[in-house]
C-alpha cells in the first residue's frame, strides 16, 4: 500500500511559535495562517518535525503514541507523526490565525488514524488475492465529509466498483454491470460503514444499522490499481478492511 500525502497548507503557513517544559510534558504551538478567506471543518494539516530527534533523545516514546493535537480549548484532535513530520486534523478559520498545541507526556492512545492530507489519497496496487468475486466485505472506520463536492469517493475500482457520496448525506456502493447499494441519512462525523456480499445477498450498514440491500452482483476482475479516499472524503481514517474468501 502506498500512501500520497500532498500539499495540505491551502494558501496558508503553518508555524511553530514555541516550545515549553512543564514538569516532564513538553508543548509547543502551532500556529496556521489562512490567507484564502475559506474556513475548513476538519482540515488535515502538516508541519515538518523531527520525530526522530524527540524519539531519540526521549522526549516522546518510540512509537509517539504519548503525544497529542489539541485546540487552545484542549480538545484532543486526530493526529499521527512520521519521522520527519506531524499531522494533524482541526478547524481553520478563513482569513484568520488558528492556533493548536502539540503535547509530549500524554497518557498514550491505543492508535493513531490515518491521516492522508488535503488531496491526497490511497492507492493499492491491482492484486489477483484482492479480486472480491461474490462473498466479500468492506468495512470503513473513520471520517465522512459528505458536504458537497465532486468525485468524493471510498473505494474506486475502475471498471469493478466504485462506493461514492452521491448526494446529501448520501453513499453509493455500485458493482460495475450489476446492483447499487445506498446508504441515506449519513451526515458528516465520525462513521462504521460496512458492505457485505455473501454471494446471495448483498447489504450495507452504517454505524449498525441496515441502511439498503440487494441481490449479489458479482464484481468484475479488473487489472486497475485501487483507489481510496479521494477528494477530501475522509480527513482521517482508523480503520479499513477488504475481507473476500478465494474459491
Amino acid at each position: 500500500m502506498k500512501r500520497i500525502v500532498r500539499g495540505i497548507l491551502i494558501g496558508g503557513l503553518v508555524t511553530v511559535l514555541a516550545s515549553i517544559p512543564v514538569l516532564a510534558v513538553y508543548y509547543v504551538y502551532l500556529e496556521v495562517t489562512e490567507s484564502n478567506g475559506t474556513s475548513y471543518t476538519n482540515l488535515p494539516l502538516f508541519t515538518g518535525m523531527n520525530v526522530t530527534y524527540l524519539v531519540d533523545n526521549a522526549y516522546i516514546a518510540a512509537n509517539g503514541t504519548d503525544t497529542r493535537v489539541t485546540n487552545t480549548e484542549y480538545s484532543s484532535l486526530p493526529h499521527m507523526l512520521a519521522d520527519d513530520r506531524l499531522l494533524w486534523v482541526g478547524d481553520v478559520a478563513g482569513n484568520d490565525k488558528t492556533q493548536f498545541i502539540f503535547w509530549t507526556g500524554q497518557e498514550p492512545v491505543s492508535q493513531f488514524p490515518i491521516i492522508m492530507g488535503y488531496g491526497g489519497y490511497v492507492t493499492v496496487s491491482d492484486n489477483p488475492l484482492l479480486e472480491p468475486g461474490d462473498v466479500y466485505m468492506f468495512e470503513f472506520i473513520g471520517y465522512l465529509d459528505m458536504s458537497a463536492g465532486s468525485g468524493k469517493s471510498l473505494i474506486w475500482k475502475a471498471g469493478a466498483i466504485s462506493f461514492n457520496r452521491t448526494g446529501t448525506d448520501e453513499l453509493t456502493y455500485s458493482v460495475v454491470g450489476g446492483y447499487s447499494l445506498v446508504a441515506s441519512s449519513v451526515a458528516s462525523g465520525d462513521h462504521t460503514v460496512i458492505v457485505y456480499s455473501d454471494g446471495t445477498d448483498m447489504w450495507i450498514t452504517v454505524d449498525g444499522t441496515l441502511k439498503d440491500t440487494i441481490a449479489t452482483s458479482s464484481v468484475p476482475d479488473t487489472d486497475d490499481d485501487w483507489v481510496l479516499f479521494q477528494n477530501n472524503i475522509a480527513p482521517y481514517v482508523y480503520y479499513f478492511d477488504e475481507w473476500i474468501v478465494v474459491m
